[in-house]
């Protein structure tokens, strides 16, 4: 994740946090289209479409249980009531369709449980602007009172026209909430979403506090987050594909007695390879198997890619043979055949759908598959039947 100031009070700090989680939730669940979220413009997340605001929301967040949230006559609900009737009023508060607290707890103050009844047809408008007109008759001397007047300064139309589009959110829990995040951003089912929610959170964080500390508002595309979400699975999934470690792929003994009459072997046989090259070659025989059928099945190595490889190892081993084969001339083929299994088994490691493949047995046994379809071979006198080669 981002890192935040750590001179930021914590209960500030907690509101920029919320914000920017809040401004990634509207990223993923935007609908097509030219969107766009603004944190700390005109409101705490605003949503953007074609540059107008269709969306406004307040976060509200506390740390403590026993706190009461939009209680009905705090500076939380009526100060965000006055700057939404002030946009309202412009010439763009036309387009807004939804205004919306955010709150990080269950709320059930009378005001806010009329607001979330609505939603449910348990309350009409009406009852919203008459809980409010009722609510600031029980006047004091405290600040908020001017804030109340000024809010209830407004017909029955206007604050009913305003109440139509409010709509209270409550925090589910974070696996249902990260859930709807790679839905809503379309992530890869075999992708690390947690991982990947975090990256895209941190980049957020940076993002908007670089707008901040040159003057502009935190301004973000849905196409920009879509991106970074590309590369960052694209990332991933480089990490993902790549050949395990020999290690991690055990063979018994009874594994690599079943392969010794495999044909192959027979190659290596036919030049009197050593033991130890039958039995390393046996190992990588079986793990490339193993791990090439692991990444077959992840799907994560597109499928011609195995053909490609093939022919690119082909094309390596047809040129070391002729020219050891020139370069030997009048060697043993065994001595011919041992040393060009020695080039390209023993240090080549060919890369893997453009990434680097640093497993030796992910390119020599690629070699002994080959060997075994007699598309490869290291006594220069074999012939493949139906060709002459040498």
């Amino acid at each position: 994740m981002g890192s935040v100031d750590v001179s930021i009070a914590p209960a500030q700090a907690s509101g920029y946090i919320l914000q920017l989680d809040r401004a990634l939730y509207h990223l993923a669940v935007a609908s097509a289209g030219d969107v766009a979220v603004a944190v700390e413009h005109v409101d705490d997340v605003a949503v953007i479409r074609d540059g107008r605001v269709i969306l406004l929301e307040q976060d509200k967040s506390t740390a403590r249980s026993n706190a009461r949230l939009l209680g009905d006559r705090s500076r939380a609900i009526w100060r965000t009531l006055q700057i939404w009737l002030r946009h309202s009023e412009t010439d763009h508060g036309n387009h807004c369709q939804r205004y919306i607290f955010f709150v990080n707890r269950w709320v059930s103050t009378p005001i806010a449980q009329l607001i979330k009844d609505r939603t449910t047809g348990k309350a009409t408008v009406a009852d919203i602007v008459s809980a409010l007109r009722k609510s600031g008759t029980k006047r004091t001397v405290a600040k908020v009172q001017v804030v109340i007047d000024d809010v209830l300064s407004r017909s029955d139309a206007q604050l009913a026209s305003l109440a139509a589009k409010i709509e209270i959110a409550e925090a589910a829990d974070i696996g249902a909430d990260r859930r709807l995040l790679a839905n809503g951003l379309g992530l890869n089912p075999r992708a690390d979403a947690d991982s990947i929610l975090d990256g895209l959170f941190g980049w957020l964080t940076n993002r908007v506090r670089t707008e901040w500390s040159e003057g502009r508002p935190g301004l973000i595309t849905r196409d920009e987050i879509l991106v970074q979400s590309h590369a960052l699975q694209s990332r991933q999934a480089k990490g993902r594909f790549l050949p395990r470690a020999s290690g991690e792929i055990l063979i018994d003994d009874t594994q690599r007695d079943g392969q010794l009459s495999r044909n192959f072997v027979e190659h290596l046989t036919r030049i009197d390879a050593e033991n130890d090259d039958i039995v390393q070659a046996v190992d990588h025989f079986l793990k490339f198997n193993i791990e090439k059928h692991r990444l077959v099945r992840a799907g994560d190595v597109p499928d011609a890619e195995w053909g490609h490889r093939s022919n690119r190892l082909r094309e390596r081993w047809a040129g070391v043979m002729r020219r050891r084969s020139r370069e030997l001339k009048g060697r043993p083929n065994s001595d011919i055949g041992q040393i060009v299994l020695a080039d390209v088994t023993y240090d080549h490691r060919e890369t893997l759908d453009g990434h680097p493949c640093d497993e030796l047995y992910m390119t020599s046994g690629h070699y002994h598959r080959l060997a075994e379809e007699n598309e490869v071979w290291w006594d220069p006198a074999f012939q493949k039947v139906g060709k002459d080669e040498n």
